[in-house]
């Protein structure tokens, strides 16, 4: 598919079918996030694949941002392993881990929706309870979930979607 399609054909899916995601399609998407790109190369993500009963019933315990999708990748990094900015004088203090999962996130997104799968970038939650009912977390950092799944027959793009700014009012040439 051409990548302006894929992307205005893409939207967030806020309501998915029982059906199953293949295992060859979730390894499409995690091999997707492992090829994207990373800050120096520093590859800090940890990303968790809730797709079992008792693993769904957690996340689902904690936060609605589910949707009660087949499949939820909870996508962290580890500050330990994530790009610092050595140099004192420029960007002091920046930590690239947010953005390298952010960017890693981005591509599994899209190779799901290239594959025919719907998704949702989820941010809507209390980071503490999701540390609470994945003690195997311990010591990461949660940036997101992205839900995975068959879109439901009624799932549907909101009113928002097709709503963008022209370029004009989000690009200057300098």
């Amino acid at each position: 598919m051409d990548f302006l399609q894929l992307s205005k054909d893409r939207y967030s899916v806020r309501s998915f079918s029982d059906k199953s995601v293949e295992e060859e399609k979730l390894n499409k998407i995690l091999e997707a996030g492992r090829l994207a790109p990373t800050a120096k190369n520093s590859q800090s993500q940890k990303i968790f694949v809730l797709k079992s009963k008792e693993a769904l019933e957690r996340i689902n315990a904690v936060t609605p941002m589910t949707y009660k999708a087949p499949v939820v990748l909870m996508v962290c990094y580890d500050k330990n392993v994530s790009y610092k900015n050595p140099n004192e004088t420029h960007y002091v203090g920046y930590e690239g881990g947010a953005v390298d999962a952010a960017i890693i996130t981005t591509a599994m997104m899209m190779e799901a929706t290239d594959l025919g799968l719907g998704t949702l970038w989820a941010r809507g939650f209390n980071a503490q309870d999701i540390f609470d009912a994945f003690p195997e977390i311990k010591g990461l950092e949660v940036v997101c979930l992205l839900d995975i799944g068959y879109p439901a027959s009624d799932a549907a793009p909101s009113e928002r979607h097709t709503m963008r700014k022209p370029l004009s009012e989000t690009v200057v040439e300098l």
